[in-house]
């Protein structure tokens, strides 16, 4: 069974999505959003870590403030003399000249309000809250609030709490976080932009690369110039010269293909010229041979008449040699087939067979209108095989071609009453090798355009004598 598939064209080469960056431009621009990200993430802890040293550090400084206030009022809280108190805070207010207090109080040990100077806006309930020693920040109002319990010569003497003004310092913190903030992300820009443009001038013989490459897809691949390999790193260049010498040995495997096409092309019709020549030698030389005849003899009738049959053979011959040769090098037909192809060939088929004496009988179970796509491969594989089926029968015999159509193929067989294909030419039409023996290049002709066509071929022996040649081509075949 002959079977020939076509092959697939390659697809076309998928074009980029909207929005993503060709992959010569990925590394850098992740390369640069990584290093941003790092930058300003490290920044943002360094932060982090700081404002809690400052807070740490607020805190110790509100412990020395109340160091020296606790000192100043441990006698008046020992005696429960709050005028003693009072004076001493007053006096505290007066001397400020690093950290502002904006609020003092002072409790007793079983937890009651003794004095209160400064801001009546704060609460006491706070002082209250805080318990023994304590801290606590207000970053809304700009309050630290710190507690401390005061020691005395027979144990608590009472517990004094300061709400000190931190705003300024606050205030500060955040000018110099922001500062902090914009120059870092100002630098980690200027760090993530420089790290992309050296990732890309770095990147650039991979991206010349990939270009190359993508064009080579749909094209022949293009040498890259020496500027470019000049311009590019010791590594990147031996891969671009690399690319280049694919290019070249692409290039000289193409020449020579061609070359070796032409070659055989030129050896071809040299074939074909020595199979026409020498199959038109012999029905010349009898042509002449027959004309010399009648030139000499021409008045028996005897001799006319068996000259003038011997010319008809002769320009038979010669017209079936011409005829495969036309068949197999006629220029493809893109109409599609009809029945009315079909039902033509009876008419270039019959002359032969009333030649031979034999019956011709087409079968055609097919609609009218089109058929399949192409009309030339199919009109020229079932003419050689419809004359050489009127070669193989005998004088009375009978050839028959039968078409229908079955599961989206054109079936097509030819059947005669001949002796019956060479096991050769048989195993030649199915596929399995092997070299016809019949001459012309019917035979030939028919082999080459079933496999341009996709079909296959079987041959069977009819019972009562004969062959029949049974062809399905599929709907789509064109030649």
């Amino acid at each position: 069974m002959l079977l020939m598939t076509v092959p697939a064209r390659p697809d076309s080469p998928a074009q980029q999505r909207a929005g993503v960056l060709p992959s010569a431009l990925r590394l850098p621009a992740a390369a640069g959003v990584i290093v941003f990200a790092v930058a300003v993430g490290t920044t943002q802890l360094a932060l982090q870590v700081t404002n809690r040293g400052a807070d740490r550090r607020l805190a110790q400084l509100g412990e020395v403030y109340l160091d020296g206030l606790a000192a100043s009022v441990r006698a008046g809280l020992e005696a429960r003399d709050a005028a003693y108190v009072a004076e001493r805070m007053a006096r505290a207010f007066a001397e400020q000249r690093g950290v502002a207090e904006r609020t003092l109080f002072a409790f007793t040990p079983d937890g009651a309000l003794l004095v209160r100077h400064g801001d009546p806006g704060k609460s006491a309930a706070m002082a209250v809250a805080l318990g023994g020693d304590a801290w606590r920040l207000d970053a809304d109002s700009g309050t630290a609030w710190v507690s401390r319990v005061v020691d005395g010569t027979e144990g608590p003497a009472g517990r004094v709490v300061a709400a000190l003004d931190v705003s300024p310092i606050l205030a500060a913190r955040t000018r110099l976080a922001w500062g902090v903030v914009l120059l870092d992300m100002f630098l980690a820009g200027l760090a993530a932009l420089l790290t992309w443009a050296v990732l890309q001038r770095l990147g650039r013989p991979l991206r010349v690369l990939v270009e190359a490459l993508s064009d080579a897809a749909r094209q022949a691949p293009v040498p890259l110039p020496e500027a470019v390999l000049a311009q590019a790193d010791p590594r990147s260049a031996a891969v671009l010269r690399a690319y280049n010498r694919m290019a070249y040995g692409m290039r000289e495997r193409e020449r020579l293909t061609a070359e070796l096409a032409e070659r055989e092309q030129a050896a071809a019709l040299g074939r074909l010229a020595a199979t026409i020549a020498h199959e038109v030698r012999n029905p010349l030389g009898g042509l002449a041979t027959a004309v010399s005849t009648l030139r000499r003899f021409g008045a028996s009738p005897e001799v006319r008449d068996e000259s003038l049959a011997f010319l008809d053979r002769g320009i038979a011959a010669l017209d079936r040699i011409v005829t495969s040769t036309l068949s197999l090098y006629r220029a493809e037909e893109d109409r599609p087939l009809l029945r009315t192809d079909l039902e033509d060939l009876g008419h270039l088929v019959r002359s032969a067979a009333e030649r031979r004496g034999i019956v011709l009988v087409l079968s055609l179970d097919l609609p009218d209108g089109e058929i399949a796509p192409g009309s030339g491969g199919v009109r020229q594989v079932l003419l050689n095989l419809l004359l050489n089926a009127c070669e193989a029968t005998p004088p009375g015999g009978t050839v028959e071609l039968r078409a229908c159509r079955e599961d989206g193929e054109l079936i097509c067989e030819i059947a005669d009453a001949g002796p019956g294909l060479d096991p050769a030419q048989a195993q030649r039409l199915t596929g399995g090798g092997g070299t016809a023996t019949r001459k012309g290049l019917g035979l030939g002709v028919v082999v080459g355009l079933l496999g341009t066509l996709d079909a296959r071929a079987s041959v069977t022996e009819r019972p009562g004598g004969g062959t029949t040649i049974r062809l399905a081509i599929p709907a789509g075949a064109r030649a």
